[in-house]
């Protein structure tokens, strides 16, 4: 599995994580990317789950249909298998998953949902767990970076991952990118307490 290469610094409020510079690596010409690392998390709350933190990064700046302030961003996930057993409970969301920074430097909060049947604003019909500012008088720009955590039973796969797509919905307008790392994943055999998916799974049976 692909160690945590990043950090966040903890603000002393419920599950709310400061926002952090993405590296370097990061700075190819996609409109939005990034990278997800997997923990097993560590209150008591969560016990048994993962906790899943992206770095997300976008730039639609220089968009040729016109630029947009990013409204929100949906990881796509095939989890068809898992969910099938488990539904919304295979997740977790605290009230506030992550912050960015926003226009004028004002920071941005974010939530999160799960579509099961997908995020019916992009082209994508898989899972989608879906990124949303809260509205309020601080809006994303168009170009931004993001820090978000949130937890899952579903364990990520071992070994090297291809990823999952990622998509951002600016205006009318859509784009895809790719973040790297450890997704959940149903081919997960990284335990939490030496389970893997096929024994957690169980439980909802």
């Amino acid at each position: 599995m692909v160690a945590c290469r990043f950090m966040a610094s903890v603000i002393l409020a419920p599950a709310i994580v400061m926002m952090v510079t993405i590296p370097a690596a990061f700075a190819y010409p996609d409109y939005v990317w990034g990278e997800v690392c997997a923990t097993e998390a560590t209150t008591q709350e969560y016990g048994g789950y993962w906790r899943y933190c992206i770095s997300i990064g976008w730039d639609v700046s220089e968009y040729a249909e016109g630029a947009h302030g990013a409204s929100h961003v949906s990881l796509v996930l095939e989890l068809e298998e898992c969910l099938a057993d488990c539904g919304d409970a295979c997740f977790a969301f605290p009230d506030t998953i992550g912050m960015s920074d926003g226009v004028d430097g004002c920071n941005v909060y974010f939530y999160a949902e799960l579509d099961i049947k997908g995020d019916p604003t992009v082209p994508a019909e898989n899972p989608t767990v879906k990124f949303e500012p809260y509205a309020d008088a601080c809006e994303p720009d168009v170009a931004g970076t993001a820090y978000v955590c949130f937890y899952s039973l579903i364990p990520p796969e071992a070994g090297d991952s291809e990823g999952a797509p990622i998509w951002i919905k600016f205006g009318p307008y859509t784009e895809e990118g790719l973040v790297t790392g450890t997704p959940p994943s149903c081919k997960g055999t990284a335990a939490v307490g030496h389970s893997t998916w096929s024994s957690i799974k169980r439980l909802f049976r």
